[in-house]
């Protein structure tokens, strides 16, 4: 378990010194979402460039950012710095090895909201060290309790039943059709149409946005998480990105470039939900995808009926 914080705050005339930031995940986490993701749409002024509408008023997300077999939980939002320059944000991200990861949502989450709390009730550096230093050592404390495992999340047989029946999907669930249409574009050709879709790999980055689609933020990411490994290889870095004043998932499957970040600060007049976008679907592929959502309704009937006569669960 690691546990590292950088951006701005005010107890640092300028960006804050590296915190924690102990391992080749974080390092690069750093680099690609905050260096380049949004310091290169803050220095570009695209932002700027959005009207009052399109553009969200801040930071305020929760991230899950899954790279080969860590897992990256984060909580983002908006800060200053000590002169009061308020473009930038300051981020806190826990990294988690072989920790089950409904155990991380669980007990993380609640962790990194408490350090935003404390952060943002203070404006001395050497305060947020020490919040940062002992939040570290509690999730060590308590992970030394977890039996280690490298068992991730599987996928469940009835997702796609389930993203189908969700209302903001539309008549006939045309807004998965569609959702699973632009990740087949964005596919290369020969891995688009054939084969397992779960084989597939990102050539590049690949933005869908989608709608949240579950009643918390943990319920979300372990829906839309369990969709991906349905959709992608599990080799492809895969990033969540909740704004928790909004009603969707930004997900980038692949290496995240500027473009793909533009996203952070983008509300749905500016980019709209992939699922209320009219593409022109070809018969083939409706074909192809209607015959798995089936499948998955199928899938789903037959868990529920076995498990009748006990409490329910959800298999993502």
């Amino acid at each position: 378990m690691f546990l590292g914080a950088f951006g701005k705050h005010p107890g640092w005339d300028d960006h804050i010194e590296d915190l924690g930031l102990e391992t080749e995940q974080l390092i690069r986490i750093k680099r690609l979402l905050y260096v380049e993701g949004i310091s290169g749409n803050v220095d570009s002024g695209a932002w700027d460039k959005l009207s009052e509408v399109q553009r969200l008023e801040g930071f305020n997300h929760l991230f899950l950012w899954r790279m080969a077999s860590d897992v990256v939980v984060g909580r983002m939002w908006s800060s200053m710095d000590g002169k009061g320059r308020t473009h930038y944000p300051m981020v806190v991200c826990a990294q988690c090895s072989g920790l089950p990861l409904r155990w991380v949502l669980k007990q993380v989450l609640p962790c990194l909201e408490g350090i935003k709390s404390r952060c943002v009730n203070t404006t001395s550096a050497v305060a947020v060290r020490s919040i940062i230093g002992d939040a570290r050592r509690g999730l060590r404390q308590i992970g030394q309790h977890i039996e280690a495992s490298t068992e991730d999340l599987g996928v469940s047989g009835g997702t796609l039943a389930v993203l189908a029946d969700h209302p903001e999907m539309g008549k006939d669930h045309v807004g998965l059709l569609r959702i699973l249409y632009k990740i087949e574009l964005g596919m290369s050709a020969d891995s688009a149409s054939g084969g397992d879709p779960a084989a597939r790999v990102v050539p590049g980055s690949l933005h869908i946005r989608v709608p949240a689609s579950a009643d918390s933020s943990g319920d979300t990411i372990l829906l839309w998480l369990s969709f991906l490994f349905g959709e992608l290889d599990r080799s492809n870095s895969m990033i969540l990105l909740l704004p928790l004043d909004g009603s969707w998932v930004d997900i980038v499957a692949g290496e995240p470039t500027i473009k793909e970040l533009f996203c952070i600060r983008a509300s749905l007049e500016a980019i709209p939900r992939t699922s209320e976008i009219p593409y022109t679907l070809d018969p083939d592929f409706m074909d192809r995808v209607e015959q798995r959502i089936a499948a998955s309704q199928a899938q789903g009937k037959e868990t529920s009926s076995a498990t009748s006569d006990s409490p329910v669960r959800r298999t993502w």
